[in-house]
């Protein structure tokens, strides 16, 4: 009987241990509410610290570093249209989505928007997930934090979706497909064209002909 319940309870342990490594899912990330901040040594020997802050509440996801000056961004991923408000040492910006930051050629679009995106990007990624601790896909660690506003940010800002938490969250962890160009519409292999051209040369030699 003794050897049944232990087997029972390692049975339960190994099982909740299995579900504890699990990815988290799109929507506890959307619903997740967390403050973590990391702060780094910076310049003059480490007496001036670097520090990356983020504060999620559900669809609100502050980001703050502070290097010299603290500059904050603030990304409400459940607002349309799609924006970013921005605030620093020059005052507080709102910059709306007006195109795609990344064009067909792969170029980067110049607009204040896009710049924001990309400086928060650069941000999030160099200061905050190359540096956080603990593993990526929990929710409880620095680095799952990160990363999960990583992913909302990027979905919401860059794939323009705008996320709801009464509705299906979309997967987060998928890239946007990039539209690839269309085949190119020449009329001399289309044969509705052909026939069309057939017709009016016939049309053409029978008027010609009637003549003689």
């Amino acid at each position: 009987m003794a050897c049944i319940k232990f087997s029972l309870l390692f049975v339960f342990v190994f099982i909740g241990q299995i579900h504890a490594q699990e990815r988290f899912s799109p929507k506890s990330c959307l619903d997740s509410n967390f403050n973590m901040k990391m702060t780094q040594q910076g310049p003059l020997f480490g007496l001036l610290k670097h520090e990356f802050v983020i504060n999620k509440k559900n669809c609100v996801i502050q980001v703050v570093h502070k290097k010299y000056l603290p500059k904050e961004w603030v990304i409400d991923i459940c607002r349309e249209p799609v924006h970013i408000k921005v605030t620093s040492a020059t005052g507080v910006d709102v910059a709306k989505k007006t195109a795609e930051c990344t064009t067909k050629d792969n170029s980067r679009d110049t607009s204040d928007f896009c710049a924001q995106y990309y400086d928060l990007m650069d941000l999030i990624q160099d200061d905050g997930l190359i540096f956080a601790e603990g593993d990526r896909d929990n929710l409880s660690s620095n680095h799952g934090k990160t990363f999960c506003s990583y992913l909302l940010i990027k979905k919401y800002l860059n794939d323009s979706v705008v996320f709801s938490r009464y509705t299906e969250v979309p997967d987060i962890f998928i890239e946007k497909k990039k539209a690839s160009p269309g085949p190119v519409d020449i009329e001399e292999d289309r044969p509705e064209v052909k026939k069309e051209d057939q017709k009016a040369e016939l049309d053409t030699f029978n008027a010609v002909t009637s003549q003689f």
